[in-house]
């Protein structure tokens, strides 16, 4: 999803999207302006601050964080237009940057798929024409029917990430072996207009978590999948945590189904400097 801005395009510095976002590094010493405050664009103002950019921002849509974030980086409006390197925010104040990388989310695209079997949406909690959130069960106009014989897999917006996906792989594996039942058209368009309507609730985290814990659970009910899948008080606690944007990614965590508690890395995540896998596994 690129956004369009007056002046954008004539910017002096450097523009990207978070898809092409690869080496923090390359922002040292550079005054950086991240546009969306979504996980990928929390993380990235933070680690440019971290590996030696002079400054970070970051620009909101709709709402401020409300994060204490560390020094240097500091969150601004919505962008309004560009005049050469100087940005311009609602609020009427201007910064003047280096570097843009718009933080700016997805569109499902899948060219490779007809139009009329294609879904089309942005990503949201529950999508549309998806019964159970796989089965592809078309409302939009002009969509065809493809008698269940067409699946979707990990199209949501998630809380639930590995857990989800192997959920629904195994339901569509029992439908495809003819283990798992799809009720009529009707009953399918019914259910999907009732997850979508939760939609709404989703700017709300807390009520985001309830309504992707419901799905999950959902799923392992109709698969006879046994084990510990509700994780919404682990949730609840890293959300609450997230408050120090910095000092929340030290904390360890507990797992529901062993009762493990994590270990505490020996290095702060803000000092850690080297973010190979190895070098974090191996200094643990």
């Amino acid at each position: 999803n690129i956004p369009e801005f007056p002046g954008l395009d004539s910017f002096p510095g450097r523009v990207l999207h978070s898809h092409d976002f690869r080496n923090s590094r390359e922002f040292n010493g550079s005054r950086v302006l991240v546009i969306g405050n979504s996980y990928s664009g929390e993380d990235m103002v933070l680690q440019v601050m971290k590996f030696g950019a002079k400054s970070g921002t970051i620009s909101y849509r709709t709402q401020s964080t409300g994060f204490d974030w560390p020094e240097g980086i500091t969150e601004k409006p919505l962008v309004t237009k560009f005049d050469g390197n100087m940005a311009h925010f609602v609020d009427g104040s201007v910064g003047e940057f280096d570097a843009v990388i718009l933080s700016t989310g997805y569109f499902v695209h899948i060219p490779f798929m007809e139009w009329e079997y294609r879904l089309q949406c942005p990503t949201i909690l529950n999508v549309p024409d998806l019964y159970r959130g796989v089965v592809w069960t078309p409302m939009s106009k002009g969509k065809k029917s493809a008698h269940n014989r067409l699946f979707y897999m990990g199209m949501q917006d998630q809380w639930y990430t590995f857990t989800l996906f192997n959920l629904q792989a195994l339901w569509i594996a029992r439908a495809i072996k003819g283990l798992q039942e799809i009720p009529p058209e009707a009953e399918c368009h019914a259910e999907i207009t009732q997850w979508t309507d939760r939609n709404q609730d989703a700017g709300c985290p807390y009520k985001a978590i309830q309504c992707q814990t419901d799905y999950v659970l959902k799923l392992a009910a109709d698969t006879g999948c046994e084990g510990h899948f509700d994780m919404r008080e682990c949730f609840y606690e890293w959300k609450k945590s997230k408050k120090d944007i910095v000092a929340y990614r030290d904390k360890a965590y507990r797992s529901p189904t062993t009762g493990t508690l994590a270990p505490i890395h020996q290095t702060p995540w803000f000092k850690l400097m080297d973010d190979s896998i190895d070098a974090y596994i191996n200094a643990a």
